[in-house]
Formats: structure tokens, sequence, C-alpha cells
């Protein structure tokens, strides 16, 4: 995995939540989504403090390359994405999963987990999810920034 370089922190506002699937692509085997995913993962290396994410994500890649029977890859996604992120895993609180549910009320078409990841986000003041997951596009209250269109996004995110 080639996306830890040295940090250079660039202000302490967080802009973006992270999804489980940005790591898991840059790490991943050669697909369309690798290379932009991999860009990402530089950007969130360049300025750490603009990013976030939360322990549901963490279980996510766990629950993945287990359940592919690659957890000696997925071992070390999980272990290079908690260096990258260090300091910004939220925790999931149980409020977190209430405005979750209170989310599913309105859009029951969410997956459970991107409502608790949206909730999280939203608690934290921050409205835009990277990820090549469409389900957060369903959600008015986020806007999810993909990474093949990141040429689009990165320069508004952080102006």
């Amino acid at each position: 995995m080639s996306w830890n370089q040295p940090m250079n922190p660039e202000g302490s506002n967080p802009r973006a939540f992270i999804d489980a699937n940005v790591p898991m692509y840059a790490a991943g085997e050669e697909h369309p989504l690798r290379e932009p995913s991999i860009r990402v993962m530089q950007i969130i290396t360049a300025r750490p403090h603009r990013f976030l994410t939360d322990a549901e994500v963490f279980q996510e890649i766990i629950h993945r390359y287990v359940s592919v029977r690659r957890w000696p890859h997925g071992r070390q996604v999980f272990n290079e994405f908690v260096e990258t992120m260090h300091g910004r895993i939220e925790p999931v609180y149980a409020e977190d999963v209430v405005h979750a549910a209170a989310l599913a009320d309105h859009h029951g078409n969410v997956s459970s987990r991107d409502l608790l990841h949206a909730a999280v986000a939203l608690r934290l003041g921050v409205s835009h999810i990277i990820s090549t997951d469409t389900d957060f596009d369903r959600l008015p209250v986020v806007t999810r920034l993909a990474p093949e269109r990141i040429d689009g996004w990165a320069g508004a995110l952080f102006a």
C-alpha cells in the first residue's frame, strides 16, 4: 500500500468523513476505483486534520476481509488505515444510533451502516462523505464525494 507519506497538517477543521471502501479500493487489486481511491488516501495523508472516520468503518474492514477469507491482507489495510486516521477515529454513541434510526424513518432504502456513518458525521458538523457507495446519494443531509470525481471536488473542499 502506497498512500502513507509524511504528514503535513493543515488546519484542524474536519471537512469530510472517509468511508471504508476508500482504503479498501486503494489497497485492492486493479479496478477503476483503485487509482482515484489512492489519490484520496494521499490527500488524507497530506491534510490529515481535514478528515475523520468512525469506529464502525474499521468493523466493516474486518467484516469484509474475514468474510472473503483474506484477513492477512485485510489486517494490513486495517493497520495502515488506523495509522493514517490516528486521532481522527470517532466513537459511535447511542445518540448516533438513535439519529441513524430517525434517518431510517425517512430513508429506509439506505443501508444501516451508511445511516450510522451519516449520523456520526452530522454530529461532528461534517456533511461531506467520501465514498464509492451511492446509498449516500439518497440522503439529502449529506453530500457524497465520489473518489472517481476527485478533480471536481478536491479544490472546493479545501477552499
